[in-house]
């Protein structure tokens, strides 16, 4: 199986290298599908869709690449340039302290990292709980202080598990309606690429906050998440 992705890779990097973006593209949706999450593999995604003008889809893909990977310059560099390409008058979502500590931990260390640093101070807690129980002299502020460690540790690697409620607007314009009907009142409009932050959804509309406080009802055929969440 590994080596088939490998390969479906390989033949999606020299479709894009021979101008094939379309191709090169359904390439690499299927490694999506087969659940890859890389952030080369987003980062690539928006190349292509930028190549094909589809500017909405690119940024999807691009704030992809920095969910999973904060430190990816080329992505970081390519949302930017496409910021700029897209309008001088997007808006943007604001961001939440807990994001900002979620991308701040990854940028540091994987998810997965954080938590194998923190089960390793966890068991040498254990230890010290064994040595200070059948031996002596353990004074008990260490067991003390790396279990403390150790939890702290443990909501950092929760913290840092790579999330974003972020929905973009991937259709040249996009109404935004106080209810989630299309008769409903149209209280905003949208250029593509726009972006902000899911609060919930009806049917097939998305009830999202913009960066500047104010909410709307927009239809979800004309958006698309950053990242899908399973629903409860």
């Amino acid at each position: 199986m590994e080596d088939a992705l490998v390969h479906l890779g390989d033949s999606a990097k020299t479709l894009y290298d021979a101008g094939n973006y379309r191709q090169a593209l359904e390439a690499y949706a299927h490694l999506e599908a087969a659940q890859v999450k890389q952030s080369s593999l987003f980062h690539n995604m928006g190349n292509c869709y930028v190549r094909l003008g589809e500017l909405g889809e690119a940024r999807v893909y691009f704030e992809r690449a920095l969910v999973f990977d904060p430190n990816n310059v080329d992505a970081q560099h390519n949302l930017d340039w496409l910021k700029m390409r897209l309008t001088d008058h997007l808006i943007e979502p604001r961001q939440e302290l807990i994001d900002w500590l979620s991308i701040a931990f990854r940028g540091i260390l994987p998810t997965q990292a954080w938590g194998i640093l923190a089960w390793t101070v966890l068991l040498v807690t254990i230890v010290l709980l064994l040595v200070r129980r059948f031996g002596r002299g353990m004074n008990w502020r260490y067991p003390f202080t790396t279990s403390l460690l150790g939890l702290l540790l443990l909501l950092t690697a929760w913290i840092s598990i790579p999330k974003s409620f972020i929905a973009v607007n991937t259709a040249a314009n996009s109404y935004g309606y106080s209810e989630p009907y299309a008769k409903g009142k149209r209280v905003v409009l949208l250029g593509e690429g726009s972006a902000g932050r899911l609060i919930s959804e009806n049917d097939n509309w998305l009830y999202i906050e913009l960066g500047d406080g104010r909410v709307a009802w927009f239809n979800a055929e004309e958006w698309e998440r950053v990242l899908h969440y399973p629903k409860e």
